[in-house]
């Protein structure tokens, strides 16, 4: 019996606002006949039955699935699960509970295997009369194999969202809302020829990503795209004079050479002589993320674009994410009283994205959600880190660090980290569209911990402790 239906909501193509209605179709594919066009938001609509697209089409080798839903005036259609999101007990589609609404295409659907039924006892032989007075014995019937037993699954875990008392925090800056999450392709196999230790850079986009043939964006585009998770030697760098003054990367693909820009890609190896850190903390959440928004403040900042006072990295719902490599004190832990288990945003409750009044409103977590703030030390911080901030007015300073729009927290305010220890799980809370997580560093003189708003001065680019 299910805890709850399963629903889908019509999420449309949130990156693209024209799209206000998608096709619903009369089988699970786009070659089939469209049905009719149904509204974006819609929402509460029962799924009936999901099925693999039945032509193969996938977006970078991971399949599309069809799902069918109920409208209410009682008609019945196909929509692609990259149009949609779900939540509820998706446990006969192969999606088990999804306790939060979450982008279909985003979930892994396992194989759903029919339940054993037992076999039919076998029908009597029919009578024979004797043709001798003798009795002619006749053999039992063979024994019926058992019919295996099918486990019922198990019952769902616990919501994972504990209310625990916590303190009003200061008012701080908005989080900035993220577009949201696009299909994860799968990481295609590392790029031979890339020696060990050698300057490398890693491409980090929710797709594949646009390179350029100079450094900057008033060069041409190529019109070579670099798929996610690739590797490619890197072979320069150079700084853009315009705009955000991003940093821009040479690759060589092949005996090509390429230019991108530095948020679209991480970097690893020996990167010094090419004046990048490789001394930089890694990205919390390791692999299975993507880049979604980067720093947007005064004096590089873009006007194009709202203010941004950190960085979005996209993941699925639950990715697990870490503290850093030399442990940390746990500062503030805060649960969102706000941010329930079926609607942890503020959008899922009604609000506007971005409204004014959920930044001063700390049962929102003032727009952050559920988050985590960590301090690192000065010893903990890498040495790039420590002169960067001797730079910037602060010699012998700290670092502390917001973890926002969380799943789950396993940190309590006040826990010292051992070095990599998982602190939380990326997720949907607060002032969001969609799951990622809002990282922001902010600097001090002091390792005491006064509030978040006390140290809005120090806010800084995470690029100054982190690898993309």
């Amino acid at each position: 019996m299910s805890i709850s239906p399963f629903l889908a909501y019509i999420r449309g193509l949130p990156e693209t606002p024209s799209v206000i209605e998608i096709n619903i179709r009369s089988g699970p594919n786009s070659s089939y006949g469209l049905l009719f066009k149904a509204p974006v938001g819609t929402a509460n609509l029962p799924v009936m039955d999901v099925k693999t697209d039945d032509k193969g089409a996938n977006f970078q080798g991971k399949a599309y699935n069809w799902v069918l839903l109920q409208f209410p005036n009682g008609q019945s259609g196909w929509a692609r699960d990259d149009l949609l999101e779900v939540s509820g007990d998706g446990t006969r589609f192969g999606y088990g509970m999804v306790f939060v609404r979450t982008f279909a295409f985003a979930l892994q659907r396992q194989p759903v295997v029919p339940p054993v039924v037992p076999a039919a006892p076998p029908a009597p032989a029919p009578s024979v009369a004797p043709q001798s007075a003798a009795p002619v014995p006749t053999a039992p019937p063979a024994p019926v194999a058992p019919v295996g037993v099918v486990t019922p699954p198990p019952a769902p875990p616990a919501s994972p969202f504990t209310v625990l008392p916590s303190a009003p925090v200061a008012p701080v800056a908005p989080a900035v809302p993220v577009a949201p999450v696009a299909p994860v392709p799968p990481a295609p196999a590392p790029t031979p020829g890339v020696p060990q230790g050698a300057p490398t850079a890693i491409i980090k986009t929710q797709g594949a990503a646009n390179t350029r043939t100079g450094p900057g964006s008033s060069f041409n585009r190529t019109g070579i795209t670099l798929p996610r998770h690739g590797r490619y030697p890197l072979l320069e760098v150079q700084r853009e004079a315009t705009g955000q003054q991003y940093r821009w990367f040479k690759l060589n693909q092949n005996g090509q050479f390429l230019w991108i820009r530095e948020d679209l890609v991480t970097h690893e190896g020996d990167t010094t002589a090419l004046g990048l850190p490789s001394d930089l903390y890694p990205s919390p959440m390791k692999e299975n993320y993507w880049w979604v928004r980067g720093w947007n403040i005064a004096p590089t900042k873009d006007a194009s674009l709202p203010d941004h006072d950190g960085w979005d990295q996209g993941a699925a719902t639950g990715e697990p994410m870490y503290g850093g490599p030399k442990g940390g004190l746990v500062v503030k832990s805060f649960q969102c009283v706000k941010c329930t288990a079926d609607r942890p945003s503020t959008l899922m409750n009604g609000y506007s994205l971005g409204d004014p009044s959920i930044y001063t409103d700390p049962g929102w977590g003032n727009g952050y959600g559920n988050y985590i703030i960590v301090r690192y030390t000065h010893d903990q911080l890498p040495a790039s880190t420590r002169d960067l901030l001797a730079s910037r007015g602060f010699p012998g300073g700290h670092i502390f660090v917001m973890y926002a729009h969380l799943h789950t927290r396993l940190v309590e305010t006040g826990a010292q980290l051992a070095p990599g220890q998982q602190i939380s799980t990326c997720g949907n809370t607060g002032n969001s569209e969609a799951t990622h997580l809002h990282l922001e560093i902010r600097a001090s003189r002091s390792a005491d911990f006064t509030g978040w708003a006390t140290i809005r001065s120090g806010v800084m680019d995470p690029v100054a402790l982190f690898r993309r």
